[in-house]
């Protein structure tokens, strides 16, 4: 898919891919980030007191104000020391917009639905909450959560759209979805988009260590793939797919079931399983067509059609 962007009134064009407009604009963020980090600098010099030296020597590197450290299982998110409100203000809202702008690049690619993604991310930011995670980190993950699969815009259409089951070879491709988001998100110094950029990579990991890409198990994992992966599963598997009819609720949750302490953690299926009400909501409250045929479909079916080999939806 080809796509051209104008800058501004004038006759130049950028023309080409779209992974090279989504690097262009981190490129832009990071060079935001870099200038609102200047001025903080500046700022918090002009403000040490006579008995500091302000160089940060000393500081942990998560402290610091060049700090670029990635650790989304620390509590809460934490914003680099020195920097003024209005300018942090400033920088979360640019994330949050640019986060938005890859989740409508990425469904350009993808048959997989906005709704979906919302979902991935309103269930993702509720299990993080049941899981005792801050309010901070969990609002960060509903932001970051939907772009776990935006990696596949890197995958060519005769792979990402085929219809039928993959061989072996194209399974080898589109398992580098994970790498190729990882590759796009990560680098900007941008907190929220370092989050994303972790979720893109870890959330086909499984807990027993047979996931990809790199085949992390249990709590080598970071939280915040674990916890996609768990709800990207559950929202897929009730979901009608050009490739897949809509699994019963009952069908779903048993297979969840079976797969914790294998793909899942099983402290977090528990935490979903005793809330799974309010995970029903959320697909309730924001379904798309494909999720109402599913849930139709679901309600139709009896007990027998729901033992039926159904095709699993595509990791």
């Amino acid at each position: 898919m080809r796509a051209g962007v104008a800058l501004g009134g004038d006759a130049i064009r950028i023309i080409g891919s779209w992974p090279a407009l989504l690097t262009i604009t981190l490129a832009i963020a990071a060079a935001l980030r870099g200038l609102v980090r200047r001025r903080a600098v500046i700022r918090a010099r002009r403000a040490v007191p006579p008995c500091s030296t302000g160089d940060g020597e000393g500081m942990p590197d998560s402290q610091r104000l060049d700090g670029q450290r990635l650790d989304s299982q620390r509590p809460e998110t934490q914003h680099p020391q020195g920097f003024p409100a209005d300018a942090l203000a400033l920088l979360d809202k640019a994330q949050s917009q640019m986060i938005h702008r890859l989740r409508a690049a990425s469904a350009l690619r993808d048959n997989e639905t906005a709704a979906h993604t919302d979902r991935v991310g309103q269930m993702a930011r509720h299990l993080a909450l049941l899981a005792g995670c801050e309010a901070d980190f969990a609002a960060q993950l509903a932001l970051a959560a939907p772009l776990h699969d935006v990696g596949k815009i890197g995958i060519p259409d005769a792979i990402l759209l085929k219809p039928g089951p993959l061989e072996a070879a194209e399974w080898d491709v589109m398992k580098t979805h994970t790498t190729i988001g990882a590759g796009i998100l990560m680098g900007s110094g941008l907190p929220l988009l370092d989050l994303a950029a972790e979720v893109a990579l870890c959330h086909h990991e499984r807990w027993n260590g047979q996931g990809y890409p790199r085949a992390l198990k249990e709590t080598a994992i970071p939280l915040s793939g674990r916890i996609v992966a768990l709800v990207d599963v559950f929202d897929a598997l009730m979901s009608a797919r050009p490739y897949k009819a809509p699994w019963p609720l009952s069908r779903s949750l048993a297979y969840i079931a079976a797969e914790a302490g294998v793909h899942f953690d099983p402290s977090l299926v528990r935490l979903f399983m005793d809330h799974i009400q309010d995970f029903i909501a959320i697909r309730e409250r924001d379904r798309d067509e494909g999720a109402r045929v599913g849930a139709a479909l679901a309600q139709d079916r009896d007990e027998a059609s729901a033992a039926q080999v159904i095709p699993l939806p595509r990791r």
